[in-house]
């Protein structure tokens, strides 16, 4: 499989946009944060894309792969590629995760629940922070 990890452009909104969908993640600010996003291609088809958010905090984020085309390495090429263009600007990466085990391997560290009301603003003020289901994770990078 040859595929093409690349920095997004304007076309590729929609493809974003479609992907998030797929797994009930943001996609409101996709547009605004398009200089952040990187897409996995094949076949001139957007199969999977990834954020590196950088504000207050240095944060992955919007990793998805569309299904038919997940368990074949391509979230972890994204990973790979949003961690390499953070190295050098900050000592540490963190993320919001249903699926801690694939960030595990990745070296990415569980943090404890109550920590998301310190790091993310909107954690402190969701309504739904006790049923939240995301696991906050750290990676230090050396």
């Amino acid at each position: 499989m040859d595929i093409d990890i690349r920095k997004a452009t304007q076309a590729d909104i929609k493809d974003i946009k479609t992907l998030l969908s797929f797994y009930y993640l943001e996609t409101e600010k996709v547009e605004k944060n398009l200089p952040e996003f990187i897409v996995a291609v094949l076949d001139k088809k957007t199969i999977g894309c990834a954020c590196l958010d950088v504000g207050e905090i240095v944060e992955l984020r919007s990793i998805a792969v569309l299904p038919s085309y997940r368990n074949k390495g391509i979230g972890s090429r994204l990973v790979d590629a949003i961690l390499s263009r953070a190295t050098g600007f900050t000592d540490a990466v963190y993320l919001r995760t249903t699926s801690p085990a694939f960030f595990e391997k990745k070296g990415f560290v569980r943090l404890k629940n109550d920590e998301k009301k310190l790091i993310w603003n909107e954690c402190a003020q969701c309504d739904k922070y006790e049923i939240c289901r995301q696991t906050l994770m750290k990676l230090v990078i050396k």
